[in-house]
């Protein structure tokens, strides 16, 4: 992350740090002549988090409208909001529970009583996740910090809690009345196996580096061909946001660039001279999408 755990250069609020951090840490910046041209967007997009919101929708639309050109079928793309991260975060939080459930004996709970609402617990966690996983693949979730191996590490505590509940505590199961308890195996199993599967296609989905980077924007086309297209819209989307924000509040729109130029001197992909230096500029030359 570029300047992560550094002080800030102007004395601005850590929130308005935290929300450069967001941005630089997944821009994947080709070399510093493209970190410092999109230093002017990034500063834009954090002193009004609104118009990232904004930026987003713009993106998404322009997208759809590619795509529908190519395919009138084509799906519609809705913005990723915080419902989504929190059900990523529910999704992760079922996986555990599931796991402990059958791990740990604390409590009294016998695995008799625990493998059924383990199963179910592992079962909705993996729906979350499959529901999800357009999401996470093209970044809007939390970008790069939801690598595919996440949905591994599920499957894999799925699978601990299966091979212990099947080798180690079988015999606490009620001979008599086995249905719940094999229930909740038999979906534990299912659980880990498409956990498996899901994590497979994930990992292919990350290696197409659409997470982060200018992958982020146009990586739901139908025809990269298209990709122009989608960025000359965005272009003119900049020439009225960038000129806007910078007419409304200017002061502290070059105040948090001054922030995220000393945050690629930190990174040293620039020098604390040339970050002094651009820091003086008033104005871009001109307003467009990045595109590297």
């Amino acid at each position: 992350m570029a300047g992560y755990g550094h002080s800030s250069a102007t004395g601005i609020d850590e929130r308005t740090l935290g929300r450069i951090d967001l941005l630089l840490f997944d821009a994947d910046y080709a070399d510093a002549a493209a970190a410092v041209e999109d230093a002017w967007r990034v500063a834009v997009l954090v002193a009004d988090p609104h118009l990232r919101t904004g930026h987003e929708r713009a993106r998404l639309d322009a997208v759809v409208a590619a795509n529908l050109r190519r395919d009138p079928g084509a799906r519609a793309l809705r913005p990723t909001v915080t419902s989504h991260r929190m059900a990523l975060v529910l999704a992760f939080v079922l996986a555990a529970v599931a796991a402990a459930l059958v791990l740990s004996s604390r409590g009294g709970l016998t695995l008799q009583a625990a493998l059924l609402p383990a199963g179910l617990c592992a079962s909705a966690s993996l729906a979350f996740l499959v529901w999800l996983e357009p999401r996470r693949a093209n970044g809007s979730l939390w970008g790069s910090r939801v690598p595919a191996v996440l949905i591994l590490l599920c499957a894999g505590l799925w699978l601990l809690a299966g091979a212990v509940a099947l080798t180690a505590r079988w015999g606490e199961i009620d001979a008599q009345h086995p249905f719940a308890a094999t229930t909740g195996l038999a979906l534990l199993v299912i659980a880990t196996a498409g956990g498996i599967l899901l994590w497979w296609r994930a990992r292919r989905a990350d290696r197409r580096g659409r997470q982060s980077g200018v992958g982020r924007l146009t990586g739901e086309l139908a025809d990269e061909r298209d990709a122009a297209e989608v960025l000359a819209v965005m272009d003119a989307w900049w020439r009225v946001a960038g000129a806007a924000a910078l007419a409304s509040d200017g002061p502290r729109v070059r105040r948090v660039r001054v922030e995220v130029l000393a945050r690629l001197a930190h990174a040293r992909l620039i020098t604390s001279d040339v970050a002094r230096r651009l820091g003086a500029e008033t104005a871009p030359l001109r307003w467009r999408e990045r595109r590297r």
